[in-house]
C-alpha cells in the first residue's frame, strides 16, 4: 500500500488537464466580471447623458421641471412611466459669479433659471450576479438658462400736433414724410418681425450672406429701411412707407444702433427664422429717423392761434448715442438701451401790446434733455401658466434743464458746449428794457424698476417711467419763476412793477403752446420731458447648457 501511495503521488499524467480547468475557471470569473464593469460603465454613460439632457430641457421651463424630467428619462427607458423611484429633481437660482463651484446653485431660488437632476438605480449585472452585490448607479446633473429680453426704449409712438411729427420726421430722416393721423394709426398697428426685417434690408443692400451681426455692422439708407418695412407691410401702411421711400434716399442709418440681436446676432441672414419679437412699423420708423447719420438736426417754423404770437421757431439737434448703444436690444440680464441726449432751441416773437407800450416781445428758450437708459435686472422663462415670460428693467429717465436764453448755433450743435445763464433781454425798446432769467431742472437720480408680466409683454404694454419731479407744466414752471428787471426811461409813464406784471400776463397764455410744441417734437423721436417708455415684446429661453 505504501508504494502504491508513493507511485500515485509520483505520477504527473493528465496534471495539464487539471490546471487547465483551474485556470479556465479564474479566466471566465475574471471575464464575467469585466464584461460587466464594461457593462455598467456603458449604463453609467446613458444614465449621464439621459440625465443632462432631461436637465437641459427642464431648464428652459423651471416651472414643469419634474414633468419635463421624468417625460424625457421615461423616453429614454431609464425611468418607468409615472415613476420616481431614485429621482430627485430640485428647481433654483444658478449664479456663476461665486468662486466655488457649489455655491453657484442655490436650490429654491428666485426666479428660478435652473434644474438639478439626480437619478440612482441598480445596475445590471449579466454574468457575475452571484459573484458580487449588485452595485447602484449614480448620475447628477445641472442645467441653467438665460433668460434673454427684447426690449426698447423711447417707443411713444408719434403722433400729428400741427404737422410737426412730418416735419421733424422729414428733417432726420432725409426724405419726405407727409402722413396723416389715419397713416400714422395704420403705422402703429403694422406689427414686423425682427429678424425678417433685417432679411428686408439685407436684400436691398445686397447682405445675403453672413449673419445678423455682420449686417448690423453695417448702414442703410432711411429710404431702404422705409422700402423694407413697405415690402413686410400691406394697405394703408403700406402706401404711406412708400411713399417716405419714394421721397428720397435719405441719410445713413447705422443698423447697429437700430437693434442688437444677442444670440440671435449668430443666425445666418436669411435663414428664414423667426426672432419672435414683432416691432411696430411707427416705432422702427421713429428709431430710424433718430439714429439717421445726417446732420442730425430739424428746424421747423411753426403756427400758432396764440393772440399775439408773432411767430414760432424750433431748432433741434440729436446727439451722438453712447458707444454699443440701441433702441432695440435683445439680451440677458445686464443688457442696455440708450436714448441719445437731445438740444433744443425755440424763439417766439409776440406784439407787447398797450400795456407794454407796443413794443415787441422775443423769448428764447432752450432745453437739455440728458440720454434716458433701460437695463434688463431680471427676468423668468416663459411657462404654461405664463407663455411670454415676464422681465424686471430698471429705467433711469433722462434729466431735463429748460432755461431761458439765446442758444448760438455752434452751442446748439456741440452738446459739451454749456447752455446759456445769466439774464436774457425780452424786450429792448426805446424806452422800456426789461430782461429776464429763469430756470427749470428735472432730475432722477435713482432708477425706477418697472416689472413686466407674461399678459402685459402679450398685449404689447407700453410703460412710463417717470421722474418724482412734478412736470405738468414745464414751460408753465419756468415762466412762473421769471426773475425780471425792468428798467424805465422815460418821465410818467408806469411803475416798473406795472409792466413787469403786464409782461407776465401777456407770457401766461404762451405756456401751453410751448409744452405742446416741446412734447410733440419730442414725442416724434420717441421721448419725454423726464420719461422714459419701454416696452418688452419677449423673453427667450431656448439655450439651456449644463453648468454642473
Amino acid at each position: 500500500m505504501i508504494g502504491m501511495g508513493s507511485e500515485f503521488r509520483r505520477d504527473e499524467r493528465a496534471n495539464m488537464s487539471i490546471l487547465f480547468a483551474f485556470g479556465f475557471t479564474i479566466s471566465a470569473l475574471v471575464s464575467a466580471v469585466a464584461v460587466d464593469a464594461a457593462s455598467l460603465y456603458q449604463e453609467r454613460r446613458l444614465l449621464q447623458a439621459g440625465v443632462d439632457l432631461a436637465a437641459i430641457a427642464a431648464a428652459a421651463e423651471p416651472s414643469r421641471a419634474v414633468e419635463i424630467v421624468q417625460t424625457v428619462l421615461v423616453g429614454a427607458r431609464l425611468l418607468a412611466p409615472a415613476s420616481m423611484d431614485g429621482l430627485t429633481v430640485v428647481t433654483g437660482r444658478y449664479d456663476p459669479a461665486p468662486a466655488l463651484i457649489a455655491d453657484r446653485f442655490t436650490p429654491g431660488g428666485l426666479p428660478a433659471n435652473a434644474v438639478s437632476v439626480t437619478l440612482e438605480r441598480p445596475g445590471t449585472l449579466y454574468f457575475a450576479g452571484g459573484l458580487i452585490e449588485t452595485p447602484r448607479l449614480h448620475a447628477a446633473g445641472i442645467a441653467s438658462v438665460t433668460p434673454e429680453v427684447s426690449f426698447s426704449l423711447g417707443s411713444r409712438l408719434a403722433s400729428l400736433n400741427g404737422g410737426l411729427a412730418n416735419e421733424v420726421l422729414s428733417r432726420l430722416l432725409g426724405t419726405t414724410v407727409s402722413l396723416s393721423i389715419a397713416d400714422y394709426t395704420a403705422l402703429a398697428a403694422a406689427r414686423i418681425d425682427t429678424l425678417l426685417l433685417l432679411d428686408a434690408v439685407g436684400q436691398r443692400i445686397g447682405v445675403t450672406a453672413g449673419t445678423y451681426d455682420h449686417l448690423l455692422a453695417m448702414d442703410a439708407r432711411s429710404g431702404t429701411v422705409a422700402a423694407a418695412l413697405a415690402s413686410l407691410t400691406t394697405g394703408a401702411a403700406r402706401t404711406a412707407l412708400n411713399a417716405i421711400a419714394g421721397g428720397g434716399a435719405g441719410h445713413a442709418v447705422p443698423l447697429s444702433k437700430l437693434a442688437r440681436l444677442g444670440q440671435l446676432g449668430g443666425l445666418q441672414v436669411g435663414s428664414g427664422s423667426s426672432s419672435g419679437f414683432a416691432l411696430s412699423a411707427l416705432e422702427t420708423l421713429v428709431a430710424t429717423a433718430s439714429v439717421a447719420d445726417g446732420d442730425r438736426q430739424a428746424s421747423v417754423n411753426l403756427a400758432a392761434s396764440v393772440p399775439g404770437l408773432v411767430s414760432l421757431k424750433l431748432d433741434l439737434a440729436i446727439g451722438e448715442r453712447p458707444q454699443g448703444a440701441a433702441w432695440f436690444a435683445a439680451g440677458p440680464p445686464g443688457t442696455m438701451v440708450r436714448t441719445a441726449q437731445v438740444r433744443m432751441r425755440i424763439k417766439a416773437d409776440m406784439l407787447g401790446g398797450s400795456a407794454l407800450l407796443g413794443a415787441g416781445v422775443s423769448l428764447p428758450l432752450w432745453l437739455d434733455l440728458a440720454q434716458s437708459e433701460a437695463q434688463v435686472v431680471s427676468a423668468s422663462c416663459p411657462s404654461v401658466a405664463a407663455p411670454r415670460g415676464s422681465a424686471r428693467l430698471a429705467v433711469l429717465p433722462g434729466a431735463a434743464r429748460l432755461g431761458l436764453g439765446t442758444l448760438s448755433d455752434a452751442a446748439l450743435n456741440d452738446f459739451a458746449a454749456p447752455v446759456p445763464h445769466g439774464a436774457t433781454v425780452l424786450i429792448n425798446a426805446l424806452v422800456l428794457r426789461i430782461s429776464a432769467s429763469a430756470q427749470v431742472n428735472v432730475a432722477q437720480t435713482a432708477p425706477i424698476q418697472l416689472d413686466f408680466s407674461s399678459a402685459e409683454i402679450a398685449a404689447g404694454t407700453v410703460k412710463t417711467a417717470r421722474t418724482t419731479t412734478p412736470v405738468a407744466s414745464l414751460a408753465g414752471s419756468l415762466l412762473g419763476t421769471l426773475d425780471l428787471t425792468v428798467s424805465v426811461l422815460g418821465i410818467g409813464l408806469s411803475p416798473p412793477a406795472t409792466f413787469a406784471q403786464a409782461l407776465r400776463n401777456l407770457l401766461a397764455p404762451m405756456a401751453p403752446t410751448l409744452d405742446l410744441t416741446i412734447s410733440g417734437a419730442l414725442a416724434a423721436l420717441g421721448l419725454g420731458v423726464g420719461e422714459a417708455d419701454v416696452r418688452v415684446y419677449g423673453v427667450r429661453c431656448d439655450r439651456a447648457v449644463l453648468v454642473g
